[in-house]
């Protein structure tokens, strides 16, 4: 048996790419930066096909986020699970109780979401935005507002950050409902 699948095998059969068939060698001979963007829009197209909307709206803003902050020469901040059940429910609840604030009308805002769920904090900062731009602009309008605002973009290069977690929620007329959280006790940040 393992004689057959050896001279199959030298004959060119194969049930896919193998070192040496052509399409390894045309893999094989991309540069880096096109073996970077081929791997991109590899994930981007599994993300499209395999997260809902709140889910890409939530990956994009942790991305852009980063983004700012690799801008500003600091570090960007790991995603967070925990940090991210609480701000997508901090979203969902003012989409679905239509209220935009820091302070929830049950009195329960981040601070105490996350002592609720566990998890730890030390600096702790939250940022909130909505909008009713169409999905694929909604994100960079929101990051392009808190760029522009000295508090919000305060809390999004804070040094002493070292998690995040985002969330999204979108309501049936259209409007995106965003909270990031952040976390951290950075030991390379100057003391505040």
């Amino acid at each position: 048996m393992r004689d057959q699948i050896r001279a199959r095998l030298r004959e060119g059969h194969s049930d896919g790419p193998r070192p040496g068939g052509a399409v390894w060698r045309r893999l094989s001979s991309l540069t880096p930066r096109a073996a970077r963007l081929l791997l991109v829009l590899s994930i981007l197209a599994l993300a499209a096909v395999a997260c809902t909307p709140q889910q890409v709206l939530e990956m994009k803003l942790t991305a852009d986020l980063n983004k700012m902050r690799t801008e500003k020469g600091l570090q960007p901040l790991s995603p967070d699970p925990g940090l991210s059940a609480v701000a997508r429910a901090r979203a969902e609840d003012m989409a679905r109780e239509g209220y935009f604030s820091h302070q929830p009308p049950d009195g329960c805002d981040f601070r105490c979401l996350l002592n609720k769920q566990g998890v730890p904090m030390a600096w702790a900062g939250e940022i909130i935005s909505w909008n009713n731009a169409p999905l694929d602009r909604a994100v960079p309008m929101s990051i392009g507002m808190w760029r522009n605002s000295p508090t919000h973009y305060g809390i999004i290069t804070g040094c002493q950050f070292t998690r995040m977690g985002t969330g999204a929620a979108i309501t049936s007329d259209g409007r995106v409902y965003y909270v990031a959280l952040f976390e951290g006790n950075s030991p390379t940040c100057p003391p505040q």
